[in-house]
Order: C-alpha cells, then structure tokens, then sequence
C-alpha cells in the first residue's frame, strides 16, 4: 500500500495516534473530540453545538460523550448557582485524565511535572568514543539541506506524478527540492502583489 501526505501549512490540528486508533471510542466519539481540540484558543463551545455542527444525531452524541467521559477524555460538573440555576462545566483534553487530574486543571493547576523537572542523565561528560572532526581541506563542503526540502521533494514528485507534461527525473527532484524548501519558508505571493 503507498501513502501520499502532504502536511498541511496553515489550518491544521495534530491529533495524536493514540486518540486516532483508540479501540474502544467510536468514530463519533473520535469525530466530536477532533471538533472540540481544533477549536480556536478561548472558543467556548459545548460537546452538543460541536456535535450538532459535525452532524452527529443526539443518540449518537450521547454514546459518544458517554465513550469520552469513561476514557478519561471529557469531564463534566454541574453546579447549581445562586437562583437554584444549574450550570455544566465542561473539560475536553487530548490526553485522558484521571478525575484528581482533571479536577487540578479545571481549579487552574498542573497534571503533573513540568517538562523540564526529569531526572539528569546518569554520570557525567565524556570524551567522543569514536570518530574526529572534519577538518577543513579546502574542498567545497555542501550546505546542510534546507529544513523544508523533504517536503519541498514530495510536493514536487506529487506533482510530477499528476501531470505527464511535468514529468521529473528523481535527479531533478533532488535539486530542486532546495528551492521548493525556500519557497515554501516564504509562502504563497500575496493578491496585491502581484502585477499586471
């Protein structure tokens, strides 16, 4: 089987495999928890408007949201306000949470240690085991690869595939790839800039 992907650069949300594959969340549950976690920063929108958008119909929103709350990915609290009125607070997260967890994200905390508070690395610096430094002979030395060439590549093989009038020799692919990287990195002209 091949597999042609071309990652997207602009309007995008990573989700991670473990929700994509999850065995026992349906298609529904995985469709309403994409929604929600591709939602904007600030964007407050109940599991129903989001699965009402995404069409999902009420009994199946309901398993879904159920599926959710029992992995861990949704918790829900209700609070009866000041006039008898109840109000929902809902946490939606990528990763599921256990309820403490959740509770310490909803009250402003943390779910756990920082990034950064790992345990150091066992003994101390040594000296490189094998191998020396390149040392300068006055040969051309090639520049390191632009960091969008790989996609720069695969842009152009995709579109040398498409097109028979395009065709491209992997050796051309190779040496483009470079300038496909570097334009790319500026992105697309804007509408007034271009002349007539």
């Amino acid at each position: 089987m091949f597999r042609h992907v071309i990652a997207p650069t602009r309007f995008f949300t990573q989700i991670s495999n473990d929700i994509i594959r999850h065995p026992r969340l349906s298609s529904d549950a995985k469709c309403l928890l994409t929604w929600q976690l591709s939602l904007p920063p600030g964007v407050d929108e109940p599991l129903s408007v989001s699965a009402e958008r995404a069409g999902i119909k009420k009994t199946a929103f309901i398993r879904a949201k159920r599926e959710l709350k029992a992995e861990g990915y949704v918790h829900e609290w209700r609070r009866s306000g000041p006039r008898g009125r109840w109000s929902t607070t809902q946490l939606v997260s990528n990763v599921p949470l256990t309820e403490a967890e959740a509770l310490a994200v909803r009250d402003g905390g943390s779910t756990g240690a920082p990034p950064t508070a790992a345990p150091p690395a066992v003994g101390g610096p040594t000296r490189r085991a094998v191998g020396r430094s390149q040392e300068k002979n006055g040969e051309h030395t090639p520049h390191p690869p632009h960091p969008l060439a790989e996609r720069g590549a695969l842009a152009l093989a995709a579109v040398s595939h498409r097109d028979r009038r395009l065709r491209l020799s992997g050796r051309d692919i190779r040496s483009l790839a470079p300038l496909a990287g570097q334009w790319f990195e500026r992105g697309p002209p804007s509408p007034t800039s271009t002349k007539p």
